[in-house]
């Protein structure tokens, strides 16, 4: 896997302020490098716990791939952390991810 080309297309779908999208891309290629050293493969089924935002989340989704599923679950409140209220963008996260 190369985590430079992945890294650019994932990023671009993360929930994130277009003005900093360098330190969203340079987050996704360590998320990326990381996935590789735990050896997370196409097909994994994964459970994450604490995911916050979801910006691991999409990277380790974009990995599983189809075959594979992700579990993320946080207990914070649906807007927590984020400029977004991320309980009206999950639509738009779905149809970024759908393409």
């Amino acid at each position: 896997m190369s985590t430079q080309i992945d890294a650019t297309s994932i990023a671009r779908i993360s929930l994130h302020d277009p003005a900093h999208f360098s330190v969203q891309h340079s987050q996704t290629i360590h998320r990326l490098a990381l996935l590789q050293h735990w050896k997370i493969m196409p097909g994994s089924k994964v459970l994450e716990l604490g995911c916050g935002q979801g910006d691991c989340t999409t990277v380790l989704a974009t990995t599983v791939g189809g075959e594979g599923s992700v579990v993320a679950v946080d207990p914070a409140e649906l807007d927590y952390g984020t400029f977004f209220p991320v309980s009206t963008l999950l639509p738009a996260v779905a149809a970024r991810m759908a393409r």
